[in-house]
């Protein structure tokens, strides 16, 4: 509806003004097929498509997420949710991204924010697949904006939940454009505690309480 059309374009707009900011490259989107990645692994990919920042304040003001412990970016892609975390004011931020190039950017990304904002968070940029990722039970909010496809995604919520009976904590899982709800229907350890709309976007919110 209207509503939902001037919140995108105020998005587009708020997009566009971070970036020029804090000269930062972002916004353009990057498909599977450019991705240097190997072919198997751009089987189970998606493109590069950056949550939006504004929907990522509005769902930051929804919640009442803790700031200390690491908030973790799965496949941060070029950096922006880094950044806005960062930002947001969490102590440590990570942002997990399988693509050697995308990481570069987001390094460069980071280092620019850095020089604006010498106050913010700690940020770190790990290239890696995020089957290859070793949680260490200091990470409380996952955020992902659906990076890859089911086979992944479902091997990825198996680590989570791994990681939370070897370390128990309190833990928010955050899922932009979630495609496989059905993962987490009836979870155990992940129950949903939010649906939240905000313009195109549709955010997927499930929370373990330790």
């Amino acid at each position: 509806g209207p509503s939902n059309s001037l919140q995108s374009v105020l998005s587009v707009v708020d997009d566009y003004v971070f970036d020029r900011r804090h000269q930062l490259d972002t916004r353009s989107e990057v498909a599977i097929n450019d991705l240097d990645i190997s072919d198997e692994d751009k089987q189970h990919a998606d493109k590069y498509k950056p949550t939006r920042a504004r929907y990522f304040r509005k769902i930051m003001a929804k919640l009442d997420l803790p700031r200390e412990g690491v908030f973790v970016d799965v496949g941060c892609g070029k950096g922006r949710i880094l950044l806005l975390a960062a930002e947001h004011g969490f102590d440590q931020v990570v942002g997990l991204e399988i693509s050697p190039s995308l990481c570069e950017i987001a390094e460069r990304n980071v280092a620019n924010f850095r020089e604006n904002t010498p106050t913010a968070s700690s940020i770190e940029v790990v290239c890696t697949n995020i089957l290859d990722y070793q949680m260490d039970g200091s990470e409380t909010v996952f955020f992902l904006y659906s990076p890859f496809d089911q086979p992944v995604t479902k091997t990825f919520l198996k680590m989570i939940r791994q990681s939370l009976n070897d370390h128990p904590r309190d833990l928010w899982l955050i899922i932009d454009e979630f495609r496989f709800p059905e993962l987490l229907e009836d979870d155990e350890l992940l129950k949903q505690s939010l649906v939240y709309e905000y313009g195109s976007a549709i955010f997927h919110v499930y929370h373990h309480l330790s």
